[in-house]
């Protein structure tokens, strides 16, 4: 079996990484679009924000296949986080001229913008936490009680 470097294991877990997030952000993406029409039947506002994640996602996902630059990781990270933010409080307390989305929780669209944005959060927590936390995982010694 081939040992592989660090290195290569590093841009390997990156391109992973940076794949799973284009492909969620591309999800993302898709959603709201098709979610458009109902949107901006709601609410204009909505509707307006709904087009704003959309380009939101897809320009990140562009960006995201040229520079995995950290910046872009806590963008990758806040925009989703944002957005169930927004999905929580159209649902619990309602939106400005919009409550017709309180207590409606089965929407299988928006069950899957919930996946897409929920993975990308918890993808950016991994990728941007600090280096220095795995390794001391890893290094720290194994002690076991004595009986």
């Amino acid at each position: 079996m081939t040992e592989r470097s660090p290195m290569s294991t590093a841009a390997l877990d990156d391109a992973v990484a940076r794949i799973v997030a284009i492909a969620a952000l591309a999800g993302t993406a898709m959603v709201h679009v098709l979610q458009m029409p109902d949107a901006f039947g709601d609410a204009g506002y909505i509707g307006t924000l709904f087009v704003l994640v959309a380009v939101a996602a897809i320009a990140l996902a562009a960006l995201m296949t040229q520079s995995t630059d950290d910046r872009l990781w806590m963008i990758a990270g806040a925009l989703p986080a944002v957005v169930l933010i927004g999905y929580l409080l159209s649902r619990t307390s309602g939106l400005p001229g919009f409550s017709e989305g309180v207590g409606q929780w089965s929407n299988p669209l928006a069950l899957m913008a919930i996946v897409f944005e929920g993975l990308l959060v918890c993808l950016s927590a991994v990728r941007l936490a600090p280096q220095h936390v795995h390794m001391t995982a890893r290094s720290a010694p194994i002690t076991r009680p004595m009986h």
